[in-house]
């Protein structure tokens, strides 16, 4: 186990086009005509990601098919009338698609003998997820073409001591969806279900000690087809939808003296809810059970009309203190709705498509035919009432709360479901600064400040199912109601310092660094839900993109030229050099992934010794210090932090003069230098989900297996799904030609 590598690389094409058109119409008017298009394609495994809900396998039938199309158009008229006033108008069009598959997408699962669904017809394999084993069919069918215009006008205008800028804009974006997520069924096995489950013989006591055994027997239950739990969405999930948005700005820029300047703005902004015209988007309101867009409802949720936004700045120079800045703001900065949660959220149902409601249910079932959560598939498939199908076809409700009489839940059949929150609100961020900035005579300037932000009002997915009501029942038939809602909460502070120069001694660039602390309940805009849905405060802790510590370096040396090189290949060979380096160091990212449900009953990094074991990996954590609850577990949300990054890269730049207006650069570029080991920090990182149960002074501890839980066994680039090229691999050497004219 673990010691399998795929010979087949992964491929990749990128084939990209510009083209634009300056026209002067006359000496205040200029227009500007530019169109970008690309395409291609990728064949690779994907990295891991719970917003993605991605998975990685190295059998190249289960690599990431996904070709993609993107075309961008503009059109920009900019206007003098006067030296005091111009504007720009912008019309822009902009198109996307990309869809995914497995690599290998052409046969039909029931053709091998698994009977998902008598109305489940797409092809390719299920999902199948065997513990510590390579995913199988960890690619759904899954694609979006998305096609966005927009009319923007900006203006400015100076008045004395005012100069001021106003514009508008609006914009309208068509989104056509369609996301098969577990719509070939997703089956898990885990080594709970079969009778090896608990296993003490000499073998499996051995496999125990080598972190082995939950592999096995999750094999074993494979084998023997008894599944721990599943799910299959099926019908037609494809929506197209529409959003609408419009803003409008104001700002003004005083100079108040000739020392000081204030800044004072203010934006509208107005996010429409997602629509159609299709009576096909349907959610789920605790209070009147399913309601539909366009049948019994206006709209997904009330669109928010109190989106003002005011932010004020200012800048001090003072005399007295020679090269001395002092600079601070304030802000509020609304953000656009993401429409993935709404669609595509990746965790219990998947969105407004994934309800089993008229006129396009697409129900998503979490127990078998039989109403079983867990069950062998063999004998599912071998009982006369499933018809020798594993879940059952598309099934609907006729009841909004699906408490009639012929509705699925009276057969004993477990439903998902997606609810929208009607107190949604548009996101928010409440941004502010102060800063001081010192010039270090004309070439160097020294700053340093305070940077912090506050999200509010963010988008969060919990389980509601246990705090929700039906008429007439003691409870509501569901397995569960994933909504969302906007009660999330964000905290950043930041010490940031810089130090930059230009062109000293013929040396550019900027050394900096920053100690910040980011807090959330939850960071990823989906594929994560809370603990609790009824207590966000229960997760509030340090966000999964956590860094304490960051240090760059990225600075650029003009060797300076030789003057005795007058001669035409003279000047070619020795003058036109240049050295760059872009180096970056931080701290670690949390690494235990969310509450692990455990006790923490030591200190963690005591007796991990951080040594790399060939073909095993690096202890990160002392398991034993970590001990199965007494009590719901002590472990806050992502306390523990795993390893750090390093990288220093350097390049070696040579600019040829051909003519004039013709050059040709030569690059070499090399990567990680001193070819730091820098293993996976926060998704794929220090293994949290291995608990051994070794019993220890009285509790059970997860234990110290080479390769088990508190140990790292991957790269950071590999985990996302870069290995060899991503960063901070090993030391690699590019070589590069530019032509530039």
């Amino acid at each position: 186990m673990g010691n399998y590598f795929s010979p087949v690389p992964a491929i990749g094409y990128s084939y990209n086009g510009v083209v634009k058109l300056d026209y002067n119409i006359n000496d205040k008017h200029r227009l500007f005509l530019h169109w970008f298009g690309g395409q291609g394609n990728q064949i690779a495994p994907v990295g891991l990601s719970a917003a993605l809900a991605t998975a990685s396998s190295i059998d190249s039938f289960y690599y990431e098919w996904a070709p993609i199309h993107v075309y961008n158009y503009s059109l920009v008229l900019n206007s003098a009338f006067s030296s005091r006033f111009t504007n720009q108008v912008l019309v822009g069009a902009n198109y996307f698609n990309q869809v995914f598959a497995d690599n290998n997408h052409n046969f039909q699962p029931g053709a091998l003998g698994l009977k998902v669904s008598p109305d489940m017809h797409l092809l390719g394999a299920s999902e199948l997820q065997i513990h510590g084993f390579d995913g199988v069919g960890v690619t759904n069918p899954n694609g979006r073409n998305d096609i966005t215009y927009h009319v923007t006008d900006n203006a400015s205008y100076v008045q004395g001591k005012h100069q001021m800028r106003f514009g508008a804009e609006i914009r309208f974006a068509n989104v056509n969806e369609f996301y098969h997520r577990r719509g070939r069924g997703r089956f898990t096995f885990n080594g709970s279900q079969g009778p090896w489950a608990g296993c003490t013989t000499a073998a499996c006591t051995a496999l125990s000690k080598s972190a082995l055994l939950g592999n096995a027997l999750a094999l074993a239950d494979f084998m023997a087809g008894d599944v721990a739990k599943s799910a299959l969405a099926v019908g037609n999930p494809e929506r197209t939808v529409r959003v609408n948005a419009v803003n409008v700005h104001f700002q003004d820029s005083w100079q108040i003296t000739r020392n000081f300047n204030l800044n004072l703005g203010l934006r509208y902004e107005y996010f429409g809810p997602l629509h159609n015209g299709d009576k096909d988007l349907a959610f789920y309101d605790e209070a009147k059970g399913f309601r539909v867009q366009g049948v019994n409802t206006d709209s997904v949720f009330p669109p928010d009309r109190r989106a003002f936004a005011p932010r004020l700045g200012f800048a001090y120079h003072p005399t007295s203190l020679g090269g001395w800045v002092l600079r601070g703001g304030v802000g509020v900065y609304y953000d656009q709705i993401n429409m993935n949660p709404f669609l595509d959220n990746h965790v219990g149902s998947d969105g407004v498509e994934g309800n089993p409601i008229l006129p396009k249910p697409y129900p998503l079932y979490t127990t078998n035919i039989l109403g079983q959560p867990a069950y062998n598939w063999d004998q599912t498939m071998a009982n006369p009432a499933g018809n020798g199908y594993i879940f059952p076809g598309i099934l609907s409700c006729a009841d909004p709360f699906c408490l009639g009489p012929n509705d699925p839940p009276s057969k004993g059949i477990a439903l998902s479901i997606f609810s929208v929150n009607q107190n949604f609100r548009t996101p928010y961020m409440l941004n502010y600064n102060l800063q001081v900035e010192k010039s270090l005579g004309d070439k160097v300037i020294a700053q340093i400040g305070y940077v912090g932000s506050e999200g509010r009002k963010l988008s969060l997915l919990g389980d509601i199912e246990s705090g929700i009501t039906c008429p007439g029942v003691p409870s509501c038939p569901f397995s569960s109601v994933t909504q969302i809602s906007s009660s999330g909460t964000s905290n950043y502070n930041a010490l940031q310092a810089q130090l930059r120069t230009n062109t000293w001694h013929n040396l550019s660039g900027a050394i900096g660094y920053t100690w910040a602390h980011a807090l959330d309940e939850v960071s990823e805009y989906r594929g994560v839900t809370l603990d609790d849905a009824f207590d966000k405060h229960f997760d509030y802790g340090n966000s999964d993109y956590d860094t304490r510590h960051l240090f760059t370096i990225s600075m650029v040396y003009d060797v300076p030229r030789a003057s005795w090189a007058t001669g035409p290949w003279a000047n070619r060979l020795w003058n036109g050099w240049q050295v760059s380096t872009f180096t970056n160091f931080h701290t670690g990212q949390p690494s235990d992934d969310g509450r692990l449900g455990l006790d923490l009953i030591g200190d963690p990094y005591a007796g991990a010794n951080h040594s790399f074991v060939k073909g095993v990996g690096e202890q990160w954590w002392n398991g034993n210090a970590f001990a199965k609850p007494l009590s719901g577990g002590n472990l806050s949300r992502n306390k523990l932090y795993g390893p750090g990054f390093g990288s220093v890269d350097l390049s070696v730049i040579k600019n040829v003069p051909v003519t004039e207006r013709l050059k040709v650069q030569l690059r070499a570029e090399m990567f990680n230098i001193f070819n730091r080991k820098n293993l996976a920090s926060i998704f794929g990182g220090v293994n949290s989900s291995s608990c051994a149960d070794i019993s220890l002074n009285g509790r059970l501890v997860c234990g110290n297996a080479p390769g088990g839980f508190g140990w790292v066994q991957d790269t950071i680039a590999d985990s996302q799904a870069a290995p060899g090229i991503g960063p901070g691999e090993p030391f690699q050497i590019q070589l590069a030609a530019k032509i530039i004219f």
